[in-house]
């Protein structure tokens, strides 16, 4: 008998339980930014930043911007030098060449001189260059002298905007892209600009593969 009120009082508990309010299944929370990109996961880079509901299809122009180079503030305390103002402008104009004939080569979208509709805005930056002069280059050749040294430490980061509303579409970086193409082996420095223009060569190469896979939408 009271194994019957036991299994009795079960049941009653187990439909009351039933009967209760249940708690409501919350969705993911989506990760945004202040500029409204949500941070997707990616097999190519390092992180990647997509406004929801972009349509990459809708968009057949790219208007290129002059790229960014950014680089690291040189350790005095090791007798390092900044390049000048001459050389930085010269490296800035021999990349944004090799971009200009690189992207002719996309897949998806022609270069455009114009924003407009269907036109997307590039902006690309590489940063945390380490370029230096060396002290022990100066007296042989003077500030105006080229000699490099540089690791392949920096970081790509590609922008694509919207050309007519400057609305940021898209987001990603990569230390991995440029990893490997250094502008010095070991203690040697670059003393020609020819070997600066392999260098952009292979960054623009870089840039051009890594924006055929944004604009796919395969991240």
């Amino acid at each position: 008998m009271r194994a019957r009120h036991t299994v009795f009082i079960s049941a009653i508990a187990t439909l009351l339980a039933a009967c209760a309010p249940q708690p409501e299944e919350r969705a993911p929370v989506t990760r945004t930014n202040f500029e409204g990109l949500q941070e997707v996961s990616s097999r190519y880079f390092d992180g990647a930043l997509v406004r929801p509901g972009v349509d990459f299809g809708s968009y057949s122009g790219l208007l290129v911007h002059k790229p960014e180079l950014a680089f690291r503030t040189p350790d005095r305390s090791q007798q390092q030098f900044p390049l000048t103002e001459e050389q930085k402008s010269r490296f800035q104009d021999l990349l944004e060449a090799r971009f200009q004939a690189e992207f002719v080569k996309l897949e998806n979208l022609e270069v455009t001189d114009s924003p407009g509709p269907g036109v997307l805005d590039l902006h690309v930056r590489v940063q945390d260059i380490l370029a230096t002069v060396p002290p022990r280059t100066l007296g042989r050749a003077g500030r105006g002298g080229l000699a490099l040294q540089a690791l392949g430490e920096a970081t790509l980061v590609i922008e694509l905007r919207d050309a007519e509303s400057e609305e940021v579409l898209a987001r990603v970086f990569d230390s991995r892209a440029i990893q490997g193409v250094a502008i010095a082996q070991g203690d040697a420095p670059i003393t020609r600009w020819e070997d600066v223009e392999k260098i952009c060569d292979s960054w623009a190469s870089t840039v051009r593969a890594r924006l055929d896979v944004v604009v796919s939408g395969d991240y």
